[in-house]
């Protein structure tokens, strides 16, 4: 396969990006990259495959090293062996490397092997079938939500979404959902650390309203938000939780702002979202 025909779904605009990938140093907890079990040449090679991205399909070996922050031999060093194990492509016409189809089997043996998928699943369709809107099933990464499940209804704003698809949890109702639920410490650090951004006309993008949001999530016991990363979205979302009152994730109901109004979202979403999430809640272990 030619450069060309993997990108045929549009041209490569990826090539002179300044951005840079993100260090997954300073994601991690505490100092563990002081620790002597810490492989510090797993985290550059995982570097290297968060350099590609829906927007960064088609890199080269100087863009990666520029992203990666690695000098151009050792970016070479990590591409090389990344392609004989089967997780890139290269494309010798261009010079220039793709994520693999091979990386799916890692997200099928997930999908397979998580409980609250596989307990989920049987409650997402029914939520779907009674319903007829979007089904999703998300669950915390930090200061994202990451999509692990989805049924798309017949009306959904935009058609690109996949699971694997990460959004800022407080603009998602999935995931100020999970929020709500958190210990008070852990509440506050997502409020903190979200970077407030004017995702659409009506996103939230004060900190102290969003926090007021979050409370009244948590007493009410679901969100209901409307346009806060796609414009034109109306979503409902409930936390899921096991016998210990942790929470493991949320069910959203989408539907849109052309079809449906906040009061029928209100009358129709709200209670099959809460039932939903309750069904799975008890379904690992919720009592």
């Amino acid at each position: 396969m030619s450069a060309r025909q993997a990108l045929h779904r549009g041209p490569n605009r990826s090539e002179g990006i300044a951005k840079t990938v993100p260090n997954s140093r300073s994601q991690r907890k505490g100092d563990a990259r002081d620790n002597s079990l810490f492989v510090n040449s797993i985290e550059k090679a995982v570097m290297v495959l968060n350099a590609f991205s829906r927007e960064r399909p088609l890199l080269t070996l100087a863009t990666i090293a520029k992203l990666t922050g690695l000098d151009k031999s050792a970016a070479q060093r990590f591409l090389y062996t990344l392609h004989q194990l089967g997780l890139l492509r290269k494309y010798e016409d261009t010079k220039q490397y793709s994520l693999s189809p091979r990386l799916l089997e890692f997200a099928y043996a997930y999908t397979y092997s998580d409980g609250l998928i596989e307990r989920a699943q049987p409650f997402l369709v029914e939520a779907h079938e009674k319903a007829g809107e979007t089904v999703n099933l998300s669950v915390l990464e930090g200061t994202d939500v990451l999509l692990v499940s989805r049924i798309p209804g017949q009306h959904v704003v935009t058609t690109n979404i996949q699971v694997g698809f990460r959004m800022p949890a407080l603009y998602s109702a999935a995931g100020r959902a999970i929020v709500a639920r958190l210990p008070a410490k852990e509440r506050d650090h997502i409020i903190r650390a979200t970077k407030y951004l004017k995702y659409t006309n009506e996103a939230v993008t004060n900190p102290n309203e969003m926090r007021k949001l979050i409370e009244k999530a948590a007493k009410e016991g679901y969100v209901l938000s409307q346009s806060q990363f796609f414009q034109g979205d109306i979503s409902v979302g409930a936390a899921i939780i096991d016998g210990s009152n942790a929470v493991l994730g949320a069910l959203c109901l989408s539907a849109t702002q052309s079809q449906m109004t906040v009061p029928e979202a209100r009358e129709k979403l709200v209670p099959a979202t809460i039932t939903a999430a309750r069904k799975i809640s008890l379904a690992m272990g919720a009592y």
